[in-house]
């Protein structure tokens, strides 16, 4: 059978993807060992401190990031790409720059208060985040290149660039931990320095891409933007909420020991669920562009199903060997197994409503996205309230089982109103 060179396009757009996931996740199995072992408990504490903030602050892109391959799309119809772009890197860079300077000045006043109180923050530190925040404000203002060249589907070059740039920030920070100075310093100058190197050469590299036959710019201002904006943010805030309440509810209300075994099978339950993304990806670029989007919606609903959906379900019938392989842990073993089976059935259905949130995102229907965003975190909190002083921890696992299902009805609901629609346009 010949493949047509759109559907090569699209799958290499997301084996590029998948392995760019695999790439993270060799170096998170190969080379955070030897940062632990190198640093040291406190060294490699201040670094955990900083991923922790840098991770929170790039939270702002589960926002951003889809908008902009939505426009970038569309704009590229018409041979306004560039301008689109250059729309997005106004946003990106007004947040980083805000971001910085906020969080800069934070560092400021509790780095200088009475010795005596228990927030002030040691020298070290305060240097670590300022040293994090500067690489944070290069990596996210980047970010609106890569998300030029996803909108535009390069997502080959764009992630052949991404894991370029990632070897050399560890390679580069490995060498100077080990033949030089073991301290978080030391591991974290490598990354902001080649952080604004790669910012300011995937600039270029659109730039000169560009340089012959950019338009001029459309005039939309920033204003107009931030309001395009807030439809869809506060829609991903409620989304962001629902994957984070579980940890906030039972962090507070379960043991301690109790809550981290919770937050280990947790994470590798969101591990499993960010392997979406690469999807999401590949196919809205499409779906933002089609007349007709149906034939895209079934086609990422079938990839979700084979890719992510099944595979989620027959792990669930095997959580206790899939436990014993991570962790080496007989006691968390089987104490967990049963969480963790809660949580891949409803990562399965929640892969199944994807496509679902994927057109109605495409189609501006952000009312809808935020109320069954806004519905998934009701029975989440009355699952956690009504659950947890009889369960514990495995409310969490049922609370995210009553969100998969609510996705999953919701997902029927729209699947049923396009067969409606597409029935009553037929002639």
């Amino acid at each position: 059978m010949t493949v047509s060179p759109s559907r090569w396009r699209l799958f290499a757009n997301i084996g590029s993807s998948y392995a760019n996931v695999a790439l993270m996740a060799l170096i998170t199995l190969l080379v955070v060992p030897l940062y632990v072992r190198t640093l040291g408990p406190a060294q490699w504490g201040i670094v955990a401190l900083c991923m922790t903030l840098q991770g929170l602050l790039f939270s702002i892109d589960v926002a951003l990031a889809p908008l902009m391959l939505r426009e970038v799309a569309r704009a590229a119809l018409q041979g306004r790409q560039h301008d689109a772009y250059r729309r997005f890197r106004r946003l990106y860079v007004s947040c980083a720059a805000i971001l910085f300077v906020l969080a800069q000045v934070l560092i400021s006043v509790v780095q200088h208060l009475p010795a005596a109180s228990t927030s002030r923050i040691p020298d070290d530190l305060a240097l670590a985040l300022r040293i994090v925040l500067l690489q944070f404000a290069f990596q996210f203002a980047n970010n609106a290149a890569v998300g030029y060249w996803y909108g535009l589907e390069f997502q080959r070059m764009a992630n052949l660039r991404l894991a370029v740039f990632i070897l050399a920030k560890h390679v580069a920070a490995l060498l100077l931990v080990t033949l030089f100075s073991p301290t978080a310093i030391a591991y974290l100058v490598p990354f902001a320095t080649i952080a604004a190197c790669e910012c300011v050469l995937n600039a270029r590299k659109i730039g000169h891409e560009h340089a012959a036959t950019a338009r001029p710019m459309s005039t939309v201002p920033l204003a107009e933007s931030w309001r395009r904006l807030a439809g869809f943010a506060f829609a991903t805030g409620i989304g962001v909420l629902t994957t984070q309440v579980d940890r906030l509810y039972l962090s507070l209300n379960v043991p301690a020991a109790k809550y981290g075994i919770y937050f280990l099978v947790s994470s590798l339950m969101l591990s499993m669920f960010s392997l979406q993304v690469p999807l999401h990806r590949a196919y809205l670029p499409r779906m933002a562009t089609s007349e007709i989007p149906g034939p895209t919606v079934r086609s990422m609903r079938r990839a979700s199903l084979a890719l992510l959906a099944l595979p989620c379900l027959v792990l669930a019938v095997f959580p206790q060997t899939l436990l014993r392989w991570w962790l080496r842990d007989a006691t968390i073993t089987v104490e967990a197994a049963g969480l963790l089976r809660l949580m891949l059935i409803a990562v399965a259905m929640m892969c199944v409503y994807a496509p679902s949130a994927t057109q109605l995102f495409v189609q501006h229907r952000y009312r809808a996205l935020a109320l069954v965003n806004s519905f998934v975190l009701i029975i989440q909190l009355a699952v956690l309230v009504c659950l947890t002083p009889r369960l514990g921890m495995l409310a969490g696992g049922w609370a995210w089982l009553a969100c998969g299902l609510v996705q999953l009805f919701a997902a029927g609901l729209f699947w049923m109103e396009s067969r409606h629609s597409t029935a009553r346009l037929s002639p």
